[in-house]
């Protein structure tokens, strides 16, 4: 009997009526150019023909759990706990993996020990499956804590944990932080690793009017800003949780120019006391993005 030597990838996969989409999610896990894989579905509760399109699929790499439905939280964190990898990947059932996805990353983890998780670029699709734009960091490199008060620059089902670094407690969703608690995750992390994301776009993430991004925009934003507060803040006061908000809140556009310059200079000026960690300069770069794309998305919207 051969012996496989490579380390293992376990796969989280939670399910929840996404018969439209599984099956192609599920079959670009199975056919990665990396094979030694734990696939772990979650099938959470599923009233439609999930469970059924799954068991289609004879691969015996695949471990299906099919229970009444707990929600995303408690099936991710059940997902972890059934894990035995060496390295976790998150991915969802509606999205695809290219080809050398778990490849690329296992490669990086591999290299750059001290990193805990690492994620990629993104292509976003519709429910079509057609490219609409996107989301690539201009080069591999690692987030720098200060990065997340300005809105999230990781994709989620992208993530893959190095647990050679990391303990499964480490990377548990937190249940206080619904349909943010990847965001309150990576916020938590970032305190205790390094988080690194590739320069090269190898997952499709679709957007489709049933998506968890697309129904609870408002309700993200506002938990957002707690995990902020949570994880990232040595001060607590009110108006310092106000100026963030608005200067998170402005990856969608939301908060008035004038009020974010306020808030900008409010926490740049209490900016070490907040988190000794935060890079003043890193801070000024995002802060001079954000405020040149705003005004640039003002002026095209007055010439409309």
């Amino acid at each position: 009997m051969l012996v496989n030597h490579k380390p293992l990838i376990s796969v989280v996969i939670p399910v929840y009526n996404a018969e439209r989409y599984i099956l192609k999610a599920l079959r670009s896990v199975c056919e990665q150019s990396y094979q030694n894989l734990q696939i772990i579905v979650l099938d959470d509760g599923s009233t439609d023909r999930s469970k059924e399109l799954i068991e289609s699929v004879e691969d015996e790499r695949i471990y299906l759990v099919s229970r009444e439905n707990r929600g995303l939280i408690a099936t991710l964190n059940e997902g972890i706990s059934l894990s035995s990898g060496d390295y976790i990947a998150r991915m969802d059932a509606d999205d695809i993996c290219l080809a050398n996805r778990f490849a690329k990353q296992l490669e990086y983890l591999q290299k750059q020990t001290n990193v805990g998780v690492v994620f990629t670029g993104i292509e976003y699709i519709n429910a079509s499956g057609d490219i609409i734009r996107k989301k690539i960091s201009n080069e591999t490199r690692k987030i720098e804590s200060v990065e997340l008060l300005f809105g999230c620059p990781v994709c989620h089902p992208t993530a893959m944990f190095n647990m050679n670094v990391l303990a499964k407690c480490d990377i548990k969703y937190d249940s206080d932080f619904n349909k943010t608690e990847d965001y309150e995750l990576w916020t938590r992390l970032i305190n205790i690793t390094q988080i690194g994301i590739l320069s090269e776009a190898l997952f499709q993430y679709r957007i489709h009017s049933e998506s968890i991004t697309s129904k609870s925009s408002d309700e993200q934003r506002n938990t957002a800003v707690r995990a902020i507060m949570k994880n990232l803040s040595n001060l607590d006061s009110q108006k310092l949780e106000s100026s963030l908000g608005v200067i998170y809140n402005n990856h969608q556009g939301v908060e008035s120019t004038v009020l974010t310059m306020i808030s900008l200079s409010k926490v740049f000026l209490l900016l070490n006391r907040i988190n000794q960690s935060f890079s003043r300069y890193k801070y000024l770069s995002k802060s001079y993005y954000l405020l040149r794309n705003k005004l640039s998305h003002r002026k095209q919207t007055s010439l409309r």
